[in-house]
């Protein structure tokens, strides 16, 4: 399986544009506790036609590390989101990301599923939540959805 997978080894990703997260416009991003709920998520979501390259696993303090050292936004927004939080202002964005990290550094998983439909956004998010995924969001162009606590 070549399920795209963040967290490789230092040489593997050497030279790479890994050192920034994007903003995971139209994905599906849960927390996973176990491997075995990440293995049977990632089964169940090829069996329900997902592409591999569509799913994005995070793992560890170095994913934790660049997950929290970026805000995943460009330009303005970037500027915005960085302003507001050194002043001491959260947004939904931000109190995700920190939970998101905060998993990664406590030994869990986070999984990105693409979900440019409405119909995919409902499989992956019933598929995660079935495989024991929990704080499930849904972090469209303009908004986020929270799914499941």
């Amino acid at each position: 399986m070549s399920v795209r997978q963040s967290g490789g080894d230092a040489a593997e990703q050497a030279g790479s544009d890994q050192d920034s997260l994007q903003y995971p416009t139209n994905h599906v991003v849960a927390i996973l506790d176990t491997q075995d709920q990440t293995a049977r998520a990632l089964d169940a979501l090829i069996q329900g036609g997902f592409l591999e390259p569509e799913i994005e696993l995070l793992r560890g303090n170095d994913e934790a590390d660049r997950l929290g050292g970026d805000t995943g936004r460009r330009g303005l927004q970037d500027w915005l989101i960085r302003l507001t939080g050194s002043v001491g202002l959260k947004n939904a964005e931000t109190e995700m990301k920190d939970r998101y990290e905060e998993a990664l550094r406590a030994g869990n998983t986070v999984v990105a599923v693409l979900t440019p439909t409405e119909d995919r956004k409902e499989r992956a998010a019933q598929i995660l939540n079935e495989c024991g995924g929990r704080f499930i969001n849904f972090f469209g162009r303009l908004n986020v959805e929270r799914i499941a606590r």
